[in-house]
């Protein structure tokens, strides 16, 4: 097994033994160093072997880094806690309940989307944010955001748009109301400054 495999059980099993996904290099390493240093004791630089490593899983988007707080996450595994937990559920009994609504909604111009990732790229535009991923193609996955909305009377214009990563995004439409103003304004002047560039 080489060390990345290695690096990374012993991250699962860390995940699972604190019944938590977020974890820091320090925390891994007072839970780990012994086993560590006994998959291969003629390695005298641990702590920087395993900060290379949790790197490379960084890279292969099976843990993510948290804004510079030196807190990592583990992505895409389920703990044991939340496995137990999900195998209790039975939906099988569950029947779906029919309902119907009548929609308005406002359509953007596709045009417009694919000009302000053109203009703006594929990263995050809240300040600080490095939360990214690639998809299948190869291609970092970014959301186009009409910073004042369609239906409060925001337009399909660069100067309303911006790019910003999933959570973001939600957090711009689901926030209570001082955050969401507080990111319009953001992103309007992150915008404004790109745009006169």
């Amino acid at each position: 097994m080489n060390w990345k495999d290695f690096v990374y059980q012993e991250v699962i099993d860390h995940c699972n033994n604190t019944g938590s996904k977020t974890f820091s290099l320090q925390e891994l390493l007072n839970a780990k160093l012994a086993t560590f240093q006994a998959f291969k004791p003629e390695n005298h630089h641990i702590k920087e072997k395993i900060r290379q490593q949790l790197q490379f899983l960084r890279n292969d988007n099976l843990l993510s880094f948290l804004d510079n707080s030196g807190n990592y996450t583990l992505l895409g595994v389920l703990l044991d806690d939340e496995k137990s937990e999900t195998a209790a559920i039975d939906l099988t009994r569950e029947t779906a309940e029919r309902r119907e609504y009548l929609v308005e909604t406002y359509v953007r111009k596709a045009k417009w989307a694919k000009q302000a990732v053109e203009l703006f790229g594929h990263h995050c535009l809240f300040h600080g944010c490095s939360n990214t991923f690639l998809r299948e193609d190869g291609t970092s996955y970014i959301e186009v955001h009409h910073i004042i909305p369609l239906c409060q009377g925001g337009e399909d214009r660069l100067w309303n748009l911006s790019v910003l990563c999933a959570h973001h995004h939600r957090m711009a439409h689901f926030a209570d109301i001082s955050t969401r103003m507080t990111v319009e304004k953001i992103l309007l002047n992150e915008v404004a400054t790109r745009i006169e560039r």
